[in-house]
């Protein structure tokens, strides 16, 4: 699928969150605080360290302790609060959907039903409605947070020394083109994985509503020996999906990381000549 139909389903999904505007302001003006909480608290370590221990100024460090403490404390709330009204409103979409499947189910013709799994129908109305709430939910709120913050360091950073923001900055094109590699990786095995679900439940579904048939005809061994064969396919599958996911999650946190690492190295070398505290 082209990345362009990719963003629009994103924008598609992210629309289903329209009837809930007071809740979205509430995720999105806590993310930005907490962002803005995130920036302050090693500003606030600086102005400790460098006015209260180097000045031996005792009664600043413990002002500043106090300030830091009472940060994380209220980042903390903006956390909770931040974390219910994300998952109140992504569980508020897949309500809505699910009743919307229903309806659509109802309006469609004989002939449709007739043709359609039934586990298929199954497996699609629990997996696309339960990945379509986590992405309205945690996961669009996490890549606008994470973009959101690298954007406020880098300009904390040129503010500071630009240097500094190159060197952090220095990762991003990596890890874009990392998470591309694994976007392309992850999706196609997403959808196998759909597939033979649906084919499991299918297959489940007859062998239930069919068990008198199966037994008058002693077709038990057949079946069963089908629906190993079956739930084999889809761990062999969820199998190579969990490897690339185990490949990936490290590597990007390994590329992340880099940037911190220049960061401590330069950094630490500014201070070592007294051009940085």
């Amino acid at each position: 699928m082209k990345p362009t139909t990719d963003w629009r389903l994103l924008w598609r999904c992210f629309l289903y969150l329209a009837p809930f505007k007071a809740v979205l302001i509430g995720i999105y003006g806590s993310m930005v605080l907490i962002n803005l909480v995130q920036l302050i608290i090693p500003l606030l370590l600086r102005w400790g360290i460098d006015e209260g221990i180097y000045g031996n100024d005792l009664g600043l460090l413990a002002r500043a302790v106090g300030f830091i403490m009472l940060a994380t404390l209220v980042k903390g709330v903006l956390v909770y609060y931040q974390g219910v009204w994300s998952e109140s409103s992504s569980q508020s979409v897949a309500y809505f959907l699910r009743g919307e499947i229903l309806a659509a189910l109802g309006r469609l013709s004989f002939s449709f039903h007739d043709e359609m799994e039934a586990g298929q129908i199954l497996s699609r109305a629990m997996q696309d409605v339960e990945r379509i709430r986590f992405l309205t939910g945690r996961a669009i709120l996490r890549l606008i947070e994470g973009a959101l913050l690298i954007l406020s360091i880098a300009v904390v950073l040129l503010v500071m020394n630009s240097t500094l923001a190159l060197l952090i900055l220095l990762t991003v094109p990596f890890l874009v083109h990392r998470a591309y590699i694994f976007g392309r990786q992850i999706r196609p095995l997403s959808v196998d994985i759909q597939q033979q679900l649906g084919v499991l439940t299918t297959t489940l579904e007859q062998n239930l509503r069919g068990a008198r048939v199966v037994k008058s005809f002693a077709q038990e061994e057949k079946e069963i020996a089908q629906f190993a064969e079956q739930n084999e396919q889809w761990y062999e599958i969820a199998e190579k999906t969990a490897r690339v996911q185990a490949l990936n999650a490290p590597l990007l946190d390994v590329i992340a990381n880099f940037g911190t690492v220049f960061i401590f190295w330069y950094g630490g070398w500014l201070v070592t000549q007294d051009q940085l505290t």
